[in-house]
């Protein structure tokens, strides 16, 4: 479902905009020679290692209920505070989904912006940059150590939201799913998002573009012009890199270099796991050595 949803709507999207010809550029994207690039190749393998890795790693992390459970606790001091909310069960839900849903979006903008503004964790998440052709498996072309801190992201941020409610609104919180996804997810994802990570550029113009990101505006913050540095942190909504001043509007007909300028491009599989490491460790040595001299 996950490729077969971005596949129909890239066909539906170039078609109704621009006929034959934009049917045949949507099956231009099915090369083997985007598929089956050397890049590619190692976005599958990052992938099924991650999953092994992570599967190891992760439940030693702080679990969403664990943090859920003590931010539930935590929350009952207030209740004596603040009087106790009384609202219909499907407004709970609404406003759960919704915070939910902002909440969740604007921790993932703050991670990924810090990951570009710190040098260390930069070292990391240069691992998803060095990819040069993309598909929707490149989202999950990732260092372990950048799969661990989203992780942890989503335990705090989505753990606080439930454990809120659970408190304010005890027995009535539930999110609106289909297929057991958040609605909010599963739409965007059925509007292109699978997308962002592919060398279809579709654009949503500007007026929606400034409130939700579209496929062509990822690919600007995948873009190794120096001009598109920096832009387009937000995964769904747009607004937080208005906030932050790195929104940048994309377009269909925009051509675009991936990767990055760094030496970690075109490395094996090996490397891309140990390289920031040593990379990691120079920032932190020199940074130590720097504040032993003083000023």
């Amino acid at each position: 479902m996950y490729l077969l949803s971005a596949m129909a709507f890239a066909s539906t999207f170039y078609a109704c905009k621009y006929g034959k010809k934009g049917l045949k550029r949507s099956f231009q994207w099915l090369s083997p020679h985007i598929w089956w690039h050397p890049s590619s190749r190692q976005d599958y393998v990052l992938w099924i290692v991650n999953k092994c890795i992570l599967s190891i790693f992760a439940p030693a992390l702080f679990s969403q209920a664990a943090i859920a459970t003590w931010i539930y606790y935590q929350s009952l001091n207030w209740t004596y505070i603040v009087s106790p909310i009384e609202l219909d069960t499907s407004w709970v839900i609404a406003l759960f989904t919704l915070s939910f849903f902002i909440v969740d979006d604007f921790s993932r903008f703050i991670v990924h912006w810090l990951m570009h503004r710190s040098s260390i964790l930069w070292s990391f998440h240069q691992v998803h940059h060095s990819a040069v052709t993309m598909t929707p498996f490149t989202v999950f072309r990732t260092h372990p150590v950048e799969g661990l801190l989203f992780t942890l992201r989503s335990a705090l941020a989505q753990g606080a939201v439930i454990g809120v409610f659970a408190a304010f609104f005890p027995q009535q919180i539930s999110l609106f799913t289909v297929f057991g996804v958040l609605i909010s997810t599963y739409i965007f994802n059925l509007l292109g998002a699978n997308l962002r990570h592919s060398t279809l550029p579709i654009s949503y113009g500007k007026t929606i573009e400034a409130f939700f990101i579209s496929p062509a505006q990822h690919q600007l913050h995948h873009s190794l012009n120096p001009i598109h540095f920096d832009c387009n942190f937000g995964v769904t909504l747009a607004v937080w890199d208005r906030l932050f001043g790195t929104l940048q509007f994309g377009h269909d007909h925009q051509e675009l270099q991936f990767g990055i300028t760094g030496k970690i491009q075109y490395n094996s599989v090996f490397t891309l796991y140990s390289q920031p490491f040593y990379l990691a460790w120079r920032i932190i040595k020199k940074n130590v050595i720097s504040l032993k001299k003083g000023p």
